[in-house]
């Protein structure tokens, strides 16, 4: 789908009053600066699970020690799926109080999964949770490749789009062409985000089903920007 968003600004003496200084550099010429853009909407392909690894006790080597023994539990388990690339993240041990006294220590780590394989995250996810961590968040998003491939597309047809719109704002105007003066080309698009928050804990190894995932859709929006001068 091609979107032609036209936002026209006509920098001509006498028309505007003041012209800005650039403008000034060529006396007598008139400049018209505009926007077009090329948008599409595609399948996202690429997904990105967080999970967390969180203990709570009074013994801070015995809370970071079981933290430690659940994380290296689910990288074993993350690199036995193929197709799925594991990284560890933030570790964090923090004091908890009770007017201002230290009660018990809260240590956990984050745990990120990457994938085009959604119906295998899901599975993963799922045995991860039984082994005692929680799902805080996923991502879907379009992959680099995908989007890399997409963006080439969008920017021929957004060029193509500036040149007819420039052609046409001469021709309505009744000059005979138009030179181009700036011009930016710009991306834009949205992962989708999804949040999750487990209630307690789950029993370390306990069967778990897998969560369900919708990857759904992005939309990949090129934006060419500029100024041409009508002749």
């Amino acid at each position: 789908m091609l979107r032609i968003v036209f936002s026209l600004t006509l920098l001509t003496a006498g028309l505007l009053g003041p012209l800005p200084a650039f403008a000034h550099e060529e006396e007598g010429r008139d400049r018209v600066g505009f926007q077009v853009e090329a948008v599409r909407e595609v399948e996202n392909d690429w997904a990105v699970a967080r999970l967390t690894a969180l203990e709570e006790g009074r013994d801070v080597a015995v809370v970071a020690a079981s933290v430690n023994r659940t994380m290296a539990s689910a990288l074993a388990r993350a690199k036995d799926e193929r197709g799925i690339e594991a990284v560890t993240g933030s570790y964090s041990t923090q004091p908890v109080y009770d007017k201002r006294r230290i009660v018990s220590w809260r240590a956990f780590q984050e745990l990120r999964l990457m994938t085009s394989d959604v119906e295998a995250l899901s599975a993963l996810v799922g045995d991860l949770q039984g082994m005692g961590l929680t799902l805080s968040g996923i991502e879907f998003s379009v992959a680099k490749e995908t989007r890399r491939s997409l963006e080439d597309e969008l920017i021929s047809e957004a060029l193509t789009a500036f040149q007819a719109r420039a052609q046409g704002i001469a021709g309505t105007m009744g000059r005979k062409g138009w030179s181009l003066v700036v011009l930016s080309i710009g991306q834009q698009g949205h992962p989708r985000n999804l949040q999750f928050r487990q209630e307690g804990r789950v029993s370390s190894m306990s069967a778990v089903a897998p969560p369900a995932f919708e990857s759904g859709s992005s939309e990949v929006r090129i934006v060419v920007d500029g100024t041409i001068e009508i002749e």
